[in-house]
């Protein structure tokens, strides 16, 4: 008889051992498999932002040449969306306040007003990084100063490079590089042709 009750305490005690182990376990699911990091940039849609940089160009006409430089300051908007996994297209547009200026060796002046672009953008999507190229329309108001001001706008192609960072899952930051052939304009019935280049740090918020 002691030995069926010492089995019956046996088998009693192998049954329950998964159940106590099952309800130490079961916590465990309870507890998060990951912890959240913080967002990247989708790319996709709207955005609205602000640019600093660095121009330098150059001008001429019949009293020689004019090597332009200054700062400029400036907003952009555009949109984004992605053609495959990787590729990202996009426009932007933007309008700059410049104070880009030279002297022509008979002491007269040439400077850029403010300028402006309508480009295409494509990228390649690398999570937080974005290479990009772009190209598109340019436009430039300038003045000529000869005693008397004369001021023209200058049209013409840009095209540059740039690399775009997420800061988050709104904010991104870019640098870029960007060449702009304004054409030529008349000022004062003078030709000027007027070339650009310029290098830009802005900052994007992604709506």
């Amino acid at each position: 008889m002691k030995f069926f009750a010492l089995l019956i305490v046996a088998a009693t005690g192998a049954l329950a051992t998964p159940v106590l182990s099952a309800d130490l376990v079961a916590p465990t699911s309870n507890m998060p498999t990951n912890i959240a990091t913080p967002g990247t940039a989708t790319w996709d849609g709207p955005y609205l932002g602000a640019s600093v940089g660095y121009g330098w160009g150059f001008t001429n006409d019949t009293g020689g040449d004019a090597n332009l430089s200054g700062l400029l300051v400036g907003g952009q908007a555009g949109y984004s969306f992605h053609l495959t996994d990787q590729l990202v297209a996009g426009v932007e547009g933007d309008l700059n306040w410049s104070n880009e200026r030279g002297t022509f060796p008979i002491s007269t002046t040439f400077r850029i007003n403010w300028d402006g672009s309508v480009r295409g953008r494509l990228g390649v999507d690398l999570g937080g990084v974005l290479p990009y190229a772009e190209a598109g329309l340019a436009f430039a108001d300038a003045t000529y100063s000869n005693v008397t001001d004369y001021e023209a706008t200058h049209v013409g192609w840009t095209a540059g490079a740039g690399v775009e960072f997420a800061l988050g899952s709104n904010v991104s930051a870019n640098v870029e590089y960007r060449y702009a052939d304004y054409g030529s304009q008349s000022h004062k019935s003078i030709s000027f042709p007027l070339t650009d280049s310029t290098v830009r740090v802005g900052v994007n918020y992604h709506f």
